[in-house]
């Protein structure tokens, strides 16, 4: 009787400590407690990318008692491979740039989402939770914005002794073998758009590959990720260029003499989503790291981090915002107007945008 009596009353604080972590067994969970006895979601992110930081998936388990595990991408063509051949059975949400997004969800990865069951979605920006790019043919919405940049001018002024506020820099010929660009089509082919005066979602692609052809000769090398334009910025190889607003924060708090400028003609923006993995057997907890997510105690950890810190999309905390937070994030006085935010292409435009870019590395 005894044992009985202790069986039930641990059933029963079993179940409480479920309800007061809210977390809830999906009835397929057994792999996911073995070795902690926790419940557990799988998010896809890319390392050292806020969510891995204490203020991200540590404070989350903290608050929710519910584990994360992170999958960190090496790309988007191997994440979305990763998903049809089994990995929807075992990632749960993943970080999408719109600029792929229709694709994974054309490719059958991705789920409409409820954003009723998101508590802080209607503090999200309205310009980026209400494009059409990331919702479906039925409108009904797949990403949830949690973070946004810039990828904008750069130059260092111990090495570029003038002021700089255009784009043009890169072209003149006094910084040749000075100059790098992000090893990426869109934000090059709308940099080279903007310098050439055409509208940077559809430019003539005749003025845009001759622009590019011309800024070869001045370009010392493209980067491919955070290490390589760090070890190339801080060694003295490159001077000016263009580059994630998140790294000159990250240098310039490191001491580094480095200046990010929004050129008059426009600077290029970007935007990540969290998506829910079509099928998961998490989804209540999905949704749980998703508003924590753009929840304003994360949002406001994430624009004040010390090194590596990124623009809110959470309004409440962007206009809480301190003025040194606000420079740091080189949103002082105020985030630029003229953002050109990356967007998928059809698949016309990606096909000419892509190959564009090949011609251009390649030296054609």
């Amino acid at each position: 009787m005894k044992k009985k009596i202790f069986s039930a009353m641990l059933v029963l604080l079993l179940v409480c400590q479920m309800v007061m972590t809210g977390c809830s067994s999906s009835g397929n969970d057994k792999e996911d407690k073995k070795s902690t006895g926790k419940d557990k979601i799988v998010v896809a992110n890319w390392q050292s990318y806020a969510t891995d930081a204490e203020y991200g998936a540590a404070k989350f388990e903290e608050e929710t008692g519910c584990e994360v595990e992170h999958y960190f991408i090496s790309s988007i063509p191997e994440l979305l491979s990763v998903l049809q051949n089994g990995g929807t059975g075992n990632i749960d949400v993943v970080c999408i740039n719109p600029l792929y997004l229709q694709q994974y969800l054309s490719a059958g990865v991705l789920e409409a989402l409820d954003t009723d069951k998101l508590e802080n979605f209607k503090n999200v920006r309205e310009d980026f939770r209400s494009i059409d790019e990331v919702k479906d043919k039925d409108g009904n919405i797949i990403g949830v914005p949690w973070v946004w940049g810039t990828t904008s001018l750069f130059y260092n002024p111990d090495i570029v002794k003038e002021e700089i506020t255009s784009w043009s820099a890169l072209w003149d010929p006094k910084y040749k073998d000075v100059v790098t660009l992000e090893n990426e089509y869109d934000a090059a082919i709308r940099t080279a758009a903007m310098y050439v005066g055409e509208d940077p979602k559809s430019p003539d692609m005749d003025k845009v590959q001759s622009a590019l052809t011309e800024l070869k000769s001045n370009v010392k090398t493209y980067w491919t990720s955070h290490d390589d334009f760090l070890k190339a910025y801080t060694s003295g190889e490159i001077a000016i260029g263009n580059v994630w607003g998140s790294i000159a924060t990250e240098l310039s708090s490191e001491g580094y003499n480095i200046k990010y400028v929004h050129p008059d003609e426009g600077t290029v923006g970007w935007c990540d989503y969290w998506c829910i993995v079509k099928g998961t057997e998490k989804e209540e907890l999905a949704y749980k790291w998703i508003d924590y997510c753009i929840g304003e105690e994360f949002q406001n950890s994430m624009g004040t981090a010390k090194g590596q810190a990124y623009a809110p999309v959470n309004t409440n905390v962007t206009d809480k915002l301190s003025d040194d937070a606000k420079k740091a994030l080189w949103m002082y006085p105020e985030a630029p107007e003229n953002v050109n935010l990356a967007l998928p292409l059809s698949d016309e435009d990606l096909k000419v945008w892509t190959g564009v870019w090949d011609k251009i590395k390649a030296g054609n």
